[in-house]
């Protein structure tokens, strides 16, 4: 199983962070260690007058890894579109996506929201589906989100995080050594009132209604997942830190990451973090970590080993092993 080809697509509008932190600085709300926490300084932002959306950047994503992997929309038989903020439920938008490619008749398309473990979840059923499918070779999995719109502009945390964009990579079936090894998931679904959109739910919710992020979530509950549960899942796969190429880590929170590569003593050049550049980008982030890896740094060679961690809102989190 390959994952070699990856695009992110992001809108023209880019805003540096000061304005909003001097916001906030001015009601004596302190945000250097909100900052020292995330790592953020820009982030690209679809404005109000924007035609852009959701399923716009998707596809415009979708179009761009087919385009520089040189990939005919024939080829692919399977189309899933990740993302908390979709265009449609009826009919889900990965249906919009494949009229908008004109792909073939036989293709699956799905919708997944799983919040910011999405793309990780998909790549893990993706590469499953594959795998026992005699008639299905590659699958497209886009991400894209539009949080700006949902996002509580008076809230530190969630004012100055992310960034609206969109990120589509292809699995590809082969005879190699390649692909998905082992996963792990973990769930604590008691911060499941912690971050929530509509506040009440859609059968209460108002046109004015914005996300409540409650300061208890921090993620930190992952990290200790990791803490607990890496080298335990390395070693059932035969595996050390020490043997690990690439560490794809989510880029919500710089100071988690850095917590997880103090404790196993990693070399910092082996653990990207790219979300202070581009905002973090939901799901898709830590395969932007490795998209920009490559682009900035170097080409993975065949063979190398990744491993990814990452977490959702309520929350979930997740280990994956992957050969490259």
């Amino acid at each position: 199983m390959k994952l070699q080809h990856t695009y992110f697509y992001h809108p023209e509008h880019m805003e540096n962070n000061e304005a909003i932190i001097q916001h906030f600085e001015q009601q004596n709300i302190s945000m250097q260690k909100i900052q020292n926490a995330l790592g953020r300084n820009n982030r690209f932002i679809l404005t109000d007058d924007a035609d852009e959306t959701t399923l716009s950047m998707g596809i415009e994503a979708a179009k761009g890894v087919l385009r520089e992997s040189k990939t005919s929309i024939q080829e692919i038989g399977v189309i899933v579109f990740v993302t908390s903020t979709p265009e449609h439920h009826i009919p889900c938008d990965s249906i919009k996506i494949h009229q908008a490619l004109e792909g073939k008749p036989n293709t699956l398309c799905y919708d997944i929201n799983a919040n910011c473990i999405g793309a990780f979840a998909a790549l893990d059923q993706v590469s499953k589906y594959l795998e026992g499918s005699s008639t299905a070779h590659k699958a497209l999995v886009i991400c894209s989100e539009r949080l700006s719109r949902i996002l509580d502009p008076e809230n530190p945390v969630t004012a100055f995080c992310f960034s609206d964009s969109s990120f589509a990579f292809i699995v590809e079936k082969d005879s190699s050594s390649s692909g998905l090894m082992d996963v792990m998931y973990h769930t604590d679904s008691s911060f499941h009132d912690t971050v929530l959109y509509p506040p009440k739910g859609y059968a209460c919710q108002h046109h004015n209604d914005v996300t409540i992020w409650d300061k208890r979530f921090d993620g930190s509950g992952s990290v200790d997942f990791a803490l607990t549960h890496m080298t335990q899942f390395l070693e059932q796969n035969q595996l050390t830190v020490e043997e690990i190429d690439l560490f794809l880590f989510s880029q919500f929170s710089i100071k988690n990451i850095n917590t997880i590569i103090e404790h196993f003593n990693l070399p910092p050049e082996k653990v990207p973090f790219y979300a202070r550049e581009v905002g973090y980008t939901g799901s898709s982030s830590p395969f932007l970590a490795l998209h920009e890896y490559q682009r900035k740094i170097r080409k993975l060679q065949e063979g190398e080993h990744i491993l990814i961690w990452t977490l959702g809102a309520g929350y979930q989190a997740g280990l994956m092993l992957w050969k490259y």
